[in-house]
């Protein structure tokens, strides 16, 4: 695994959905905070979480349609984007590789509609893969995303609604071997994708034993929130899941549910006893945590780096420059996949560096705040790479 110093391939499967994002949205007007959630689970509208739309639905009592209406008016989305955790993370780090030898694919499903032909157009005008983006006569899956630019201090936060449509079409058995023969794979955010994340165990197991470095991204499991609010988030059928996986990149408060502790520390040490070769926690605007046991990247302790404060400067100063953190998550994963393709073409895995992984992450993630939505379309290739290459090595040098 590694240290070839030829073509690394990256393979990814998981979420792909249209978000379709409205900008500028009040999260204090009353009429949002109609619909925010009362209890945790019960299916209302919560800053940085997801609901599905019948979850929502039947929150609300009104169909989501009409929910939408009063909260946005008549006005059209901002941006209909291509989005979802695994594809845009593929999608980034195939920008960021496209000037080196790397291949990265991308395995989901979309509709026959309108929306999945849009969709299709889009991932057609980036370097990704999409031979095998397979078409289903389900509705494609969408989000309706609720961006508030100046919430948290004006960080800014986002609220999704999901409608899973034809990510139920995808089953663990229509990943065939080739899936398998990549270097590097990606299952992420499965939790949208519930026949994939029910099969996890199975599906890192088989790459685990293929020798494929395996990479899990989690996204936040309404579906299992759902289920038991008290229970521990199950990631497949048993904890060996995190023993076939050599890298776990998850948020705060997924790390909590998904270990079921009250604290960050704790749940890290949960992590670790569950046989997991290495994670990365994301928090927002707050710094970044992590780990390595030695077998993925290097042995480290645990250790926390922060965000890009150029990003946050030039942000800051510019109010202009701001487009939303719609991504900026799946886009840090993108940079994270990227650096351990750059990486492996030079080491074996055991030597790789995690904090290297980590800073092209915050750069790739910082970027997504430039520009609306979670998939950047690049005008020429190695854009993409050059612009986030500037504030890596800005936060290098931080």
């Amino acid at each position: 695994m590694g240290g070839t110093g030829g073509q690394i391939a990256i393979a990814g499967v998981g979420c792909a959905v249209a978000d379709f994002v409205y900008n500028r949205v009040d999260f204090t007007s009353p009429v949002f905070q109609k619909y925010l959630s009362k209890t945790q689970g019960d299916g209302g509208l919560s800053p940085g979480k997801l609901v599905f739309v019948e979850e929502f639905e039947s929150f609300s009592g009104k169909s989501f349609d009409q929910v939408r209406a009063e909260i946005v008016g008549t006005r059209d989305p901002d941006t209909l984007n291509l989005g979802g955790p695994a594809i845009v993370a593929l999608i980034s780090a195939a920008q960021l590789l496209s000037q080196q030898q790397a291949g990265v694919s991308f395995y989901g499903v979309r509709g026959n509609d309108w929306v999945g032909k849009r969709l299709g157009e889009i991932v057609a005008a980036t370097p990704l893969d999409c031979s095998r983006y397979a078409i289903t006569f389900s509705t494609t899956p969408y989000t309706c995303v609720f961006s508030d630019p100046a919430y948290d201090h004006g960080h800014g936060e986002r609220t999704f609604v999901n409608n899973i449509g034809a990510a139920w079409d995808l089953h663990p058995s229509d990943l065939p071997e080739a899936f398998f023969n990549s270097p590097i794979v990606l299952f992420g955010a499965t939790g949208l994708v519930p026949n994939l994340h029910d099969g996890l165990t199975e599906l890192t197991g088989r790459a685990h034993d293929k020798g494929c470095f395996t990479i899990v991204s989690t996204v936040y499991d309404f579906r299992n929130e759902k289920k038991d609010p008290c229970a521990k988030w199950p990631l497949g059928k048993s904890d060996e899941t995190y023993q076939n996986t050599d890298l776990l990149i998850t948020d705060h408060e997924e790390a909590l549910r998904l270990s079921n502790k009250r604290t960050i520390d704790d749940a890290m040490a949960f992590f670790r006893n569950a046989g997991l070769a290495s994670l990365v926690v994301t928090n927002g605007s707050r710094p970044v945590q992590a780990y390595s046991e030695g077998r993925a990247f290097k042995k480290t302790g645990l250790f926390s780096l922060p965000v890009s404060q150029a990003v946050v400067d030039e942000l800051a100063a510019n109010p202009g420059l701001k487009g939303d953190t719609t991504g900026c998550g799946d886009n840090f994963a993108g940079g994270v996949l990227a650096s351990i393709a750059m990486q492996m073409r030079e080491r074996d895995a055991g030597h790789l560096d995690l904090a290297d992984a980590i800073a092209w992450g915050i750069a790739s993630g910082g970027f997504a705040c430039y520009y609306m939505g979670g998939t950047y379309l690049e005008k020429t290739p190695g854009e993409k790479y050059a612009r986030v290459k500037k504030y890596y090595d800005l936060y290098c040098a931080q």
